[in-house]
């Protein structure tokens, strides 16, 4: 039987990774992986065969086209799997020219800009009833210290950057201070970034994979530690079903129309018990692996609808707890000794990201926390 050629873009991250584990232990795909540096944890993998270096997209947007363009068209690939934030507009922006060699299924650029800049995002779930966090967005630097606004708050990039660039300030001069300084050392595009109520409660998430306007397929999660623990990306998480949730991140993708995957990422509001939305994530999510184990495999989806088969509707998914150990849960627990005890006994009952059969990946992992907290406190 002829193998379904797949190539995974962005192998420096862990949800590509995860994806290239996941096909390449099925017999029926070949995978192919592609990044700007040798040193990515996807390409550690036994389960990758052809490994990529292209340059630096984030740095060089058209070289890394016109790299990806001349792969593909000798590659002769089935489906090309953009992963990161960066990938996904690239590849939305140079679909046309992509799908000459290819399949692919990505948002279109539309839909991309609005679930980018995150007060476009808040017009639109504004305009449809779906609560969100007080946010400001200063006009001028010197406007931040002027903002009415309780603390502890939230300082955050006001588009997607493709990292985790949350600050949180408890006091006026705390604000002004991280806010100058989260201007001066990034570049948003002409914009400041904004300034927002801090919420107490979980957060959650809404997945989903639509085509063409149509929801096809979703899920949906519940963070139980995160990395950093003030707020950041998941280290253990769980599956999870809230009508209210399902509710509003349909809402939305249903009003925009939406095309490949999402994550809608929302938090609880304790003060009157609702969920408000946070951003929409127009890309593969970090913690793909949780839904894949409850019976959702979103990568597989979109594999099978660029090659004209079937996907099947899942109405429902199972409950599954799953722990990324060292690319989060054990930072997590560096920096929140006191939650060691749940850890621990997550090691002992959940699904977790360490695979005894592909253990090269995991000890890269390991070999980046010194580097991690080398650049955290020195740079």
């Amino acid at each position: 039987m002829k193998k379904i050629r797949v190539l995974v873009l962005d192998c420096d991250r862990k949800n590509s990774l995860a994806i290239i584990r996941d096909l390449g232990k099925q017999k029926i795909y070949k995978v192919d992986g592609i990044s700007h540096s040798k040193y990515s944890i996807g390409f550690f993998s036994k389960f990758i065969s052809k490994k990529y270096i292209t340059r630096n997209p984030k740095k060089d947007g058209e070289g890394f086209l016109n790299d990806l363009l001349k792969i593909i068209q000798k590659g002769k690939y089935d489906v090309v799997l953009p992963v990161s934030h960066v990938s996904h507009i690239i590849c939305s922006f140079n679909s046309s020219e992509i799908k000459k060699w290819t399949n692919l299924i990505v948002p279109t650029p539309e839909q991309i800009d609005i679930a980018t800049h995150k007060t476009k995002t808040y017009e639109v779930a504004n305009k449809l009833g779906i609560q969100t966090p007080l946010t400001i967005q200063p006009l001028h630097i010197d406007d931040v210290e002027s903002i009415e606004i309780s603390f502890p708050c939230v300082i955050k990039a006001p588009i997607e950057v493709g990292k985790n660039l949350v600050e949180y300030a408890f006091n006026r001069e705390d604000m002004i201070q991280k806010f100058r300084k989260m201007d001066r050392q990034n570049d948003f595009g002409g914009k400041l970034p904004i300034v927002q109520e801090y919420l107490t409660g979980h957060g959650a998430g809404f997945f989903a994979f639509y085509e063409k306007g149509e929801c096809r397929n979703y899920f949906m999660h519940r963070r139980i530690r995160e990395y950093p623990p003030s707020g950041g990306v998941s280290a253990c998480a769980e599956s999870f079903k809230n009508q209210e949730i399902l509710e509003k991140g349909k809402l939305l993708l249903d009003y925009l129309k939406w095309n490949g995957v999402a994550m809608v990422e929302f938090k609880k509001n304790e003060t009157n018990d609702e969920y408000n939305l946070l951003e929409i994530n127009a890309k593969f999510w970090g913690s793909v692996e949780l839904s894949r184990g409850a019976g959702v495999n979103f990568p597989r989806m979109i594999i099978e609808q660029s090659t004209n088969k079937a996907v099947p509707q899942i109405t429902d998914f199972e409950d599954v707890r799953f722990q990324w150990i060292l690319s989060g849960d054990l930072l997590h627990i560096l920096e929140r000794p006191w939650n060691l005890i749940p850890f621990l006994r997550d090691l002992l009952t959940a699904k977790n990201d360490f695979y005894f059969s592909d253990i090269k990946p995991n000890l890269m992992e390991f070999l980046y926390i010194p580097i991690h907290y080398y650049k955290k406190w020195f740079k």
